[in-house]
């Protein structure tokens, strides 16, 4: 290389540093590093730096931070990483993998070259940058050329390697390597015959580089039998990397089975969830404190304990490992155990409960003390008991029964089977309590709503509350009165008496079911839209027509098409709305025969101001009567005297004829 040629990478190595680093004086390190990295355009995990100058504060003045700022090559930056990576997860690589090592790359990155002198001659390898990098030169190629010993070659073929910087190697001369001067390697067996290091140490001018094969015998001397990294090997080669040690070979770790574990489908621990609405506001009522679960629903299953794979060193001897603890899945009450014993579901409907390493599902909720702040709104799919009261706004819901001790205050219970209130419901106007498919049970209901598919039993009192039964509404306890409200029920109101001196508006209703006239009112008002639909047809495909017999010919197949669909299409309407006509008949028939035998049966007194209803026939009473069953007839209130509907197993009708009167 010329003197010339010497200066000039000399100026660009200079220029080079000067745009890597950068002096900074700041009041702090901190301050000094923002700066650099904003000059440098790294991050400032990026730089390094060297202190020229430390600052220093006190009471009267303060100097300034001086600092020599420079970017860390990319090599060392995955250094400190493999060093991050040893320290922490032992070497597991982790830290360093390809992933990351790809987010570490620079975007900018120049291009290199690389010289090999084998035995079969010089080979060139031009690398392209990245990026915004430089390419490689003639000059650089020349200087490292030089530096390798190598001299007398075909500059053309230099050049048109340069120009199309393959990343492959290329056969440019073939100078045989200068005896004395080859490249060597030192292998090293660490921990625990595990891992064997390689170190390269470079050739001197005109000697020869290493080959894989070279390091692989090197390795293979050492007694390594297994684990060659033959890749890796290449990797360094051709990267390199001398007088650093590098992975050459690697045992397999023996890795332990994993043990046995359960996986749970369910909450095992009673946590307080609050939930959100829409409008991000909290109901502190609803805790969700209940598991609940369904039949068949899969509660927990076992993961099974792993084999442990055997591992192996690098020569070749075979490292135990241990097998994965195995577990048991126990079966609770209430609960299905599969035959592999793998799986556990439920096996009825309740709630899910976890103790003692086991999973059982219980069908009845008990609650000792009341529903209020405690335990918050209450939903089970199974029966609850409650000792104490159902307090103010909150709600129980149940699959089954609901027994309730205390009483129910502006509180709503629902549930599917029955529900018994010992101490009874004092609504304030706000209470609901509704049975899908049970009675409802209490010593007194008032202010309240009380809705059932069957009947409604109250020992001591109805007072001025909404009552609506599929059966009928019994109201004979000790006091056994009915004053005020809207006692609707299918078949029968009894008490002992109903309304009081004062006259207050009771309104008694029998012969109507509340869920056959909803399932009406439901096919009523799916007749009106069809029928609806059937007349905008109509109009439509008589429009149709009309154009068609005026004139055929200008008629096209689309439309004919079209008036096809418009026929079909009202023949459906006209069967959907002669089929529900046919089912509004037939539950007005069932219902029209179960007020039949409706009746209202007074056992003491019933006073003015008591409005009957039965069927269509309605009566309202001006006068105090005594001990009266009134029935319909003819579609007029009648009345006969009164007989206990629970004692009579005989058509009750067979005996009206005695002393019977008509109101």
């Amino acid at each position: 290389m010329s003197l010339t040629e010497f200066l000039t990478e000399e100026l660009k190595e200079f220029d080079r540093k000067e745009k890597e680093q950068v002096e900074v004086i700041a009041d702090t390190i901190e301050e000094c590093l923002a700066i650099a990295s904003a000059h440098l355009g790294r991050k400032v995990h990026e730089i390094d730096y060297t202190v020229l100058k430390r600052g220093k504060k006190s009471l009267f003045f303060s100097e300034p931070y001086h600092i020599r700022a420079s970017i860390i090559p990319d090599d060392l930056l995955l250094d400190e990483l493999s060093l991050l990576d040893e320290h922490l997860t032992g070497g597991s690589g982790k830290l360093v993998s390809k992933e990351l090592k790809e987010l570490v790359t620079p975007k900018n990155k120049d291009g290199r070259v690389t010289v090999k002198i084998y035995r079969t001659g010089v080979f060139v390898t031009i690398y392209p940058p990245s990026g915004e990098g430089l390419a490689m030169s003639m000059a650089d190629v020349s200087k490292k050329l030089s530096f390798r010993g190598v001299a007398g070659v075909d500059q053309n073929l230099i050049n048109k390697i340069i120009k199309e910087k393959k990343g492959e190697p290329v056969l440019i001369s073939n100078q045989k390597p200068k005896a004395g001067n080859d490249s060597s390697c030192n292998v090293e067996i660490a921990q625990e015959n595990m891992r064997a290091f390689v170190t390269v140490f470079p050739a001197r001018p005109g000697g020869r580089d290493l080959e894989v094969s070279d390091i692989v015998a090197a390795l293979k001397g050492m007694g390594v039998a297994h684990g060659l990294k033959e890749d890796e090997i290449r990797k360094s080669l051709e990267d390199d990397i001398h007088n650093k040690p590098f992975i050459g070979a690697e045992g397999d770790f023996p890795v332990n089975g994993k043990n046995a574990e359960i996986k749970y489908y369910v909450r095992t621990e009673k946590k307080i969830n609050f939930k959100e609405d829409q409008s991000g506001r909290v109901d502190y009522k609803d805790l969700d404190m209940i598991e609940n679960v369904v039949v068949g629903q899969l509660l927990a299953e076992k993961l099974p304990a792993e084999k442990g794979k055997f591992g192996r060193n690098l020569f070749g001897m075979v490292l135990p490992a241990k097998d994965g603890l195995d577990t048991e899945l126990k079966q609770g009450k209430g609960t299905i155990l599969s035959e592999d014993k793998m799986r556990l579901t439920a096996e009825v409907n309740g709630q899910v409960l976890y103790a003692a390493g086991r999973l059982s599902v219980e069908t009845v909720y008990r609650i000792n003390g009341d529903v209020g702040v405690r335990t918050g709104n209450v939903t089970f799919l199974g029966s609850i008991i409650i000792t104490g009261n159902v307090e103010d706004n909150y709600s129980v819901k149940a699959a089954g029964n609901i027994e309730i001790y205390g009483t129910v205050q502006k509180a709503i219970v629902e549930a599917d089977g029955d529900i018994i209130v010992r101490q009874g419901v004092t609504g304030r106007e706000e209470a609901r309590v509704e049975s899908t498919g049970g009675n409802i049970v209490a010593k007194f209901i008032q202010n309240a709503t009380c809705i059932t598919e069957k009947d409604i039993i109250v020992q001591e009192g109805i007072l001025h509350s909404h009552l609506m039964a599929g059966g009928k509404i019994s109201c004979k306890g000790k006091r056994g009165q009915i004053v005020g409200g809207t006692i609707q029920a299918a078949q029968l109101v009894s008490a002992k008496i109903i309304g009081s001196q004062a006259n207050p508006q009771t309104d008694l209703i029998v012969g109507n079911n509340p869920k056959i006239l909803k399932q009406i009112q439901e096919y009523e008002e799916k007749r009106k839209e069809n029928q609806d639909k059937l007349d905008q047809l109509t109009k439509t495909m008589r429009t149709l027509k009309a154009r068609k017999d005026a004139d055929p010919a200008s008629f096209t197949s689309e439309q004919d098409a079209h008036l096809q669909k418009l026929e079909a299409g009202t023949k459906k309407l006209e069967k959907r709305i002669a089929e529900a006509g046919k089912d509004i008949q037939t539950l007005t028939e069932y219902m029209d025969e179960q007020a039949a035998s409706g009746r209202i049966s007074v056992e003491k007194t019933i006073f003015p101001g008591v409005t009957i209803r039965i069927r269509n026939a309605e009566f309202k009473l001006r006068h105090e009567t005594k001990a009266k069953t009134f029935y319909e007839e003819e579609a007029q209130v009648r009345s006969m005297p009164y007989e206990d509907p629970d004692e009579q197993k005989n058509d009750w009708r067979k005996k009206r004829g005695r002393g019977k009167s008509k109101n």
